[in-house]
């Protein structure tokens, strides 16, 4: 996957996730390792700053800078 494709993707996905995940906490973990592996795979999490205060906290947590 390429870097640009993933970070599209992910940002494609999130609302559902948001409505199909209520848990806050739950969700929030979910995003966390959803991230990680969409950046194993060669996504620049930098990319997805800005996008949502979740997904901040998630990149965040991982280390990722602000790019």
């Amino acid at each position: 996957m390429s870097w640009r494709a993933g970070a599209r993707l992910f940002r494609e996905i999130l609302p559902s996730i948001q409505h199909h995940m209520p848990e806050d906490d739950f969700r929030a973990e979910f995003l966390r390792d959803l991230l990680k592996f969409f950046m194993d795979c060669d996504m620049d999490g930098t990319d997805l700053r800005r996008v949502h205060p979740e997904i901040d906290k998630a990149l965040d947590e991982l280390g990722v800078g602000q790019g």
